[in-house]
């Protein structure tokens, strides 16, 4: 005799709810890739925007450059080789104000700033001398010394006329410098009798889109910041000192970083010391939008599955325990209808913000339920349950989406919760006569 227990129709039913829910995964990872590819198309209207105001700005100031040929004569041989010096300034101080605001190119917004930066600082000779001092044997000759102030995109610069050196305006001109770029000035040619310190200032007027950092090349690095951008994102390698003061008018922050807290030296020679290192130092500020539409479309489809599978559980017990019977393709139906809230919620969310995207998504969804459950279980009622029931989970999705530093815990505890709720409800079904009755 067969086994009556494979042909029961309650476990025949459970296998098909699964089947239809692991069917499922198909349109859930189409939705995923599309918001991928959203998201890639935002990332190219980001490129579009910088093209014309710039790119995200790293800022430096300053480095000396110092080329220093050495030549010495072996074997009735001469020889020479040149080494070129980066010094760095002993302080530098930094004030500004940005001006920021989104700026749109097709449906996309793109923070972008303009930055008016007031930058002075000094330099002393204790490692200029150093590199000059006579060695035993060894010609020295200095060649052309250049004050150097690193910027991530020179195509954003607004305004500069020039870096005020000892008093003196002198005009910049475009510099790299290993794979630095940047702007620099040609000083004075050293000779024995160096100075005890060189002051510089400038001002600069600076755009850019979605960041601005700095880079600490000064033994003391001092930064003072105002915006009126009332959500930034304090990024990089150091905070700001305190509690930045932030509001809905924009926010002001200080920084202040010494050498001795970041990981290269004040002096080095040629590239003993990468670009990488240099910018793992900077530090600054992001002028990020509060909801990333596209990252919180993500972790909604994140949960999507796990809300597929605990909706047709509920709608499985149900369906036993009050023998309101439904067919696998009003189970397919309803995945169909959890499956386009995502599209639905990805397309509106790109014109609307988030919050009301997702408000209309899920409203749609309810009422959508509602009827439908309405007409297959024959009473109203039925229908405002399901629909009551549907907008309760999705409120709790819409939780966990902006709940980024609890998510974890929020979902973890609402899933143990649900599955507590479902155990304590049917501890005395007798699933055995369920099944016999079916």
């Amino acid at each position: 005799m067969s086994d009556p227990a494979r042909f029961n129709p309650l476990i025949v039913k459970l296998i098909l709810v699964a089947i239809i829910t692991l069917l499922l995964l198909w349109p859930l990872n189409l939705v995923q890739a599309l918001i991928g590819e959203r998201s890639a198309m935002r990332a190219a209207a980001v490129e579009r925007v910088a093209g014309n105001v710039g790119h995200a700005q790293q800022i430096g100031a300053v480095m000396l450059i110092v080329p220093v040929t050495r030549s010495w004569s072996a074997d009735g041989k001469t020889y020479s080789k040149t080494a070129e010096y980066r010094l760095l300034a002993q302080t530098v101080q930094v004030e500004g104000s940005v001006v920021a605001a989104a700026r749109h190119s097709g449906i996309y917004s793109v923070p972008t700033f303009q930055a008016k930066l007031q930058v002075s600082g000094s330099l002393t000779s204790a490692e200029l001398r150093g590199v000059t001092a006579p060695e035993s044997g060894i010609v020295k000759r200095i060649g052309q010394v250049a004050l150097f102030v690193a910027i991530a995109d020179p195509a954003g610069i607004r305004t500069l006329a020039g870096i005020r050196v000892d008093g003196k305006m002198l005009p910049v001109t475009p510099v790299r410098v290993g794979e630095l770029k940047g702007v620099g000035v040609n000083l004075a040619q050293l000779d024995g009798d160096l100075p005890g310190e060189i002051e510089f200032a400038f001002d600069l007027q600076i755009s850019g889109t979605e960041r601005l950092q700095f880079l600490p090349l000064a033994e003391s690095t001092q930064v003072d910041l105002r915006s009126s951008w009332p959500s930034p994102s304090f990024s990089g390698a150091f905070g700001p000192l305190g509690s930045p003061r932030i509001s809905s008018e924009g926010f002001t922050a200080q920084w202040r970083v010494l050498q001795l807290n970041r990981g290269y030296p004040q002096q080095w020679v040629d590239e003993k010391v990468s670009q990488t290192q240099i910018a793992e130092s900077a530090f600054g500020v992001d002028f990020y939008e509060p909801v990333d539409t596209y990252q919180c479309n993500y972790r909604a489809n994140h949960y999507a599955f796990l809300f597929i599978a605990v909706s047709f559980m509920v709608l499985f017990l149900l369906e036993q325990l009050l023998a309101l019977p439904l067919h696998p393709v009003q189970y397919a139906m309803t995945g169909a209808a959890l499956s386009i809230f995502y599209l639905v919620l990805l397309a509106v969310s790109e014109h609307l913000s988030f919050g009301v995207a997702y408000t209309f998504a899920t409203a749609a969804l309810v009422l959508l339920l509602s009827i439908y459950y309405g007409g297959v279980l024959g009473r109203a009622r039925g229908g405002a349950i399901a629909g009551l029931v549907s907008g309760a989970c999705y409120a709790l999705l819409y939780r966990l989406i902006l709940s980024e530093d609890y998510a974890l815990l929020c979902g973890a505890l609402a899933l143990f919760a649900v599955l507590a709720a479902i155990m304590i409800a049917t501890r005395k079904v007798d699933w055995s006569r369920l099944g016999r009755a079916a």
